[in-house]
């Protein structure tokens, strides 16, 4: 029993070593939680994204372009789980905020599969976006021109939210908050 628990001292300290950082996905991850195609779109660019690291924070993002004709859907795809504070941020004035709707605007809060967020249609210019928490983790944000706001949930119903990884941040440690 003895030599157990040495070996598990030993082994621990490789695995998890002192001070390390929660990870957030690569890029090539991210890309795989987003759609590589949407129906009667082509994609504009290849994906675009990057690892950023501010301080002790870092967060990875990707970005896709569909578009069709003068129709355009843009994906951005943020991973906050070692930048919850920034993920906090994003996400803050939607427990507060009261939805609007106007003659050319409308904005509210938007839930997609029990996780949180925001929408906003200009009906003048038919841009529609839709900004969404999930996991506490993920930020994501669609961005739609020249389409209407139901195009633009449709899409946002193409993601399989039950594939993102759960945050890994314990969020009551202070140093997280």
């Amino acid at each position: 029993m003895l030599k157990l628990s040495f070996l598990i001292v030993l082994v621990t300290p490789a695995v998890c070593p002192l001070g390390a950082q929660p990870s957030v996905l690569t890029l090539e991850q991210l890309a795989e939680l987003t759609p590589e195609k949407i129906d009667g779109y082509r994609t504009e660019e290849s994906n675009k994204g990057r690892i950023l690291k501010i301080g002790t924070l870092s967060y990875s993002m990707i970005e896709r372009t569909f578009v069709h004709g003068k129709k355009q859907i843009n994906i951005m795809l943020f991973d906050y789980n070692n930048a919850s504070i920034m993920y906090r941020q994003a996400t803050q004035k939607w427990k507060t905020a009261e939805g609007q709707e106007t003659d050319s605007m409308l904005e509210d809060a938007y839930e997609l599969e029990n996780q949180p967020g925001w929408m906003q249609f200009d009906k003048n210019h038919n841009t529609s976006q839709i900004t969404l928490g999930i996991q506490n983790r993920f930020f994501l944000v669609l961005k739609g021109e020249g389409i209407s706001f139901s195009d633009l949930d449709n899409i946002a119903k193409i993601f399989d939210l039950a594939r993102f990884p759960a945050q890994d941040v314990a969020m009551n440690d202070a140093k997280h908050r």
